[in-house]
């Protein structure tokens, strides 16, 4: 397989509570009311002019605290042993997460959001409407 080599730059950043992969929630489903907030670089104002509170939009993010990654792993970290690519495992071949938020508010270039299953410090590499 013949690939040439991919290259990402974070639009922003993620602020949230959880500090470890251990307290962080596996899924947006999971993580019921607790509030976030992601600062976007400046030079995107104009992208995310159209984010609006109480919509819900996609967030893909690299999993930038992934361990190295296994193809067999324990479902939700306890659970019977699964192929990786039927999990929500951070540690993959790819470090790349998605998560469903819902916007509570927007403040120049921070959106401030619920529904957070990321980790504090965590990259932004794309925003899409759902």
């Amino acid at each position: 397989m013949d690939i040439e080599e991919i290259v990402y730059h974070p639009i922003g950043i993620v602020h949230s509570e959880f500090k470890s992969q251990e307290e962080t929630p596996k899924s947006y489903t999971e993580s019921g009311e607790v509030k976030a907030e992601i600062i976007i670089n400046p030079a995107y104002l104009v992208a995310m002019s159209g984010i609006e509170a109480g919509k819900e939009y996609m967030v893909l993010f690299h999993f930038h605290k992934s361990l190295p990654f296994r193809q067999i792993v324990s479902k939700r970290g306890d659970g019977p042993l699964t192929p990786l690519f039927s999990t929500h495992s951070p540690n993959r071949p790819n470090p790349i997460g998605v998560s469903v938020i819902t916007v509570t508010e927007v403040l120049g270039n921070i959106i401030k959001f619920k529904g957070v299953d990321m980790m504090d410090g965590t990259p932004i590499l794309d925003i899409k409407s759902v």
